[in-house]
């Protein structure tokens, strides 16, 4: 999971060593840095996940475009050169924590987006080292590598040096270069499975808006997809992903529907079928039989993040992001799907953004104990983003709820917009 992020001059998001939880909620106006934020947080694993066609070739560069490119540096920052710089210290299962860094140069044409710096090294010191052990630098000198050949801690530093371009990342041409570099072959088995397992990492890293949920697609029959592992952004292969989780583990429906039971008491039966050769999803409520198209906006909603948050999607996610569940969601459910997000074991590190006092609610016993951390963003302030900590609020807060306070614009909470 990451521990902690820095970020500066990505659109409003400037951050320096933030301290995340497993659950963390943002909290905050419209257009206070909220999305941008988590944009930002899953940056580089954007880059580890871009398919299909690429411009340049690069996946750095293809990112850029798709991030707006006129507009992903900080209108407001006079820093010269106009340079984004993010850092993410990261744990990861069964290895040592990282800290990986990209620093990357902007400007009004794609020419001008090109990698500054790219490092990755250990967290934290080890044995009698002075400094962190680092696996490559790139780019101390424009277009050219570093990647250490060091075995033991506290050895002198050793290492080979290799030719890059400027338009894409370490973690993308690695295999490539590896297989050119007969010398960087055999010195960087240190190397191949950390950089393997940081993909793989970034790989389970997922961020939806419930904004963004095409509930026309959702609804419309599907043809049978071979493989529906992960749930599209907008929600649209929703039946297959459902369907694909219940052939490889028939009882995965049977625990989907007890979850929706928890929203639906009357709910008798929940499954997909097949219909003139396509995929729908049905279910039965109080002795009727209802398809996708006959529920609400907001009980198709619930469905989608049930099987975020319930099922083992892509045998557990890194990270899930999910901006403003609430969205059509009545606030009982908020109730539930809040308490289900801190109970779920089927990701890594969760992060909401959201406006629902009801919700934030829920995160309250969470954030008293320290295992939630809440965040409001503030653009009307130097550093936008607050960190709440619990021992300066306990008096405000007493037996009330966070939402308590959200709701009464609590100085000691904040986060409307004004």
């Amino acid at each position: 999971m990451i521990r902690s992020f820095s970020c500066t001059n990505f659109r409003n998001v400037n951050v320096s060593d933030l301290n995340f939880s497993r659950i963390n909620i943002l909290i905050g106006p419209n257009n206070s840095g909220k999305t941008n934020f988590i944009k930002a947080l899953s940056f580089c694993a954007d880059m580890m996940n871009c398919s299909g066609s690429l411009i340049g070739d690069s996946a750095f560069q293809t990112m850029i475009s798709k991030r707006g490119m006129g507009d992903i540096f900080n209108k407001y920052s006079k820093d010269s050169p106009k340079s984004i710089h993010m850092k993410w210290n990261i744990d990861l299962a069964g290895a040592k924590k990282v800290s990986y860094m990209l620093q990357f140069h902007t400007g009004n044409e794609m020419k001008d987006f090109f990698i500054l710096k790219e490092k990755l090294d250990d967290c934290c010191e080890s044995g009698n080292e002075t400094i962190p052990f680092n696996y490559f630098t790139c780019h101390e000198k424009q277009g050219q590598g570093y990647i250490s050949q060091t075995i033991n801690p506290g050895e002198a530093d050793k290492r080979i040096s290799f030719d890059i371009p400027r338009n894409d990342t370490v973690l993308r041409q690695f295999d490539r270069i590896r297989l050119e570099n007969k010398e960087i072959y055999e010195a960087s088995g240190r190397q191949v499975g950390l950089i393997q397992k940081l993909k793989e990492y970034f790989g389970k890293y997922y961020f939806y808006s419930s904004s963004q949920f095409d509930l026309v697609k959702i609804r419309e029959p599907q043809g049978i997809q071979m493989d529906g592992k992960i749930l599209a952004k907008d929600g649209s292969n929703f039946v297959n992903v459902v369907n694909y989780y219940k052939n490889q583990d028939i009882s995965h429906i049977y625990t989907y529907l007890e979850k929706l039971k928890e929203l639906m008491p009357s709910l008798e039966l929940a499954d997909v079928m097949a219909e003139f050769n396509k995929l729908v999803f049905k279910i039965r409520y109080d002795g009727q039989q209802f398809s996708l198209e006959d529920l609400s906006d907001g009980t198709v909603k619930a469905f989608l993040l049930t099987m975020l948050i319930q099922i083992p999607v892509n045998d557990g996610l890194a990270m899930l992001a999910i901006d403003e569940p609430e969205m059509n969601i009545h606030p009982a459910w908020q109730q539930i799907i809040g308490r289900w997000i801190q109970k779920s074991d089927h990701f890594k590190q969760c992060f909401i953004s959201t406006h629902s006092p009801d919700f934030l609610d829920t995160f309250t016993e969470g954030f008293k104990r320290g295992e939630v951390s809440v965040f409001v963003f503030d653009p009307r302030e130097e550093v936008i983003v607050k960190k709440l900590n619990y021992s300066q609020m306990a008096e405000e807060l007493e037996d009330w709820e966070l939402g308590d306070l959200y709701r009464v614009n609590d100085p000691s909470i904040g986060g409307w917009p004004w």
